[in-house]
């Protein structure tokens, strides 16, 4: 799709006309006639300058319309979904938690605290899935550093033997 800005009167409209078929405006939203009533005053001027600025007020006040229209549907989604005061809060305190670039560290460590078996049982899968890649994930990763650890302690137990006997050879 192209951009906006690119897009010619006719274009724009054709693409707004697709876009609302999905998108319905709510009349909270709507523009009120007191503005489409001077919309049409400053028209009958035939200012130039006036027209181009009433237009491009026009497009910012359904700019601004469209993000507060979104606005208002996020918050009703959430409240559809929050089920008490309580519940809220938690989801606040949860949203605003400082760790910034470490919040992967965070998301890891909550992952699993839970544990597998609650994430299978409480969470739907769109959220339990990924939480149990992780889970798998760190799992294979202290596997291999087991293994690895273990092979190490088979060198140096095989080097402390060799020089144990090496020792014992020489002072017999």
């Amino acid at each position: 799709m192209k951009k906006i800005k690119n897009m010619n009167f006719k274009e724009a409209k054709e693409a707004f006309s697709k876009w609302e078929a999905k998108h319905p405006r709510l009349d909270d939203f709507d523009m009120g006639g007191l503005t489409l009533t001077q919309c049409g005053e400053i028209t009958r001027a035939a200012d130039r300058e006036a027209i181009a600025t009433m237009l491009y007020d026009l497009f910012n006040y359904g700019f601004m319309a469209g993000y507060k229209q979104a606005e208002s549907e996020q918050k009703a989604k959430i409240d559809k979904r929050v089920k008490n005061d309580m519940h809220r809060k938690l989801l606040e305190m949860v949203y605003f938690l400082p760790l910034g670039i470490h919040a992967n560290f965070f998301y890891t460590f909550m992952v699993r605290y839970i544990g597998k078996e609650e994430l299978e049982y409480l969470f739907p899968k769109k959220i339990a899935k990924p939480a149990l890649e992780i889970i798998a994930a760190d799992e294979a990763e202290e596997a291999k550093e087991k293994t690895e650890h273990e092979e190490r302690q088979k060198v140096i137990d095989e080097a402390l033997k060799q020089y144990e006997q090496q020792k014992g050879g020489v002072s017999a």
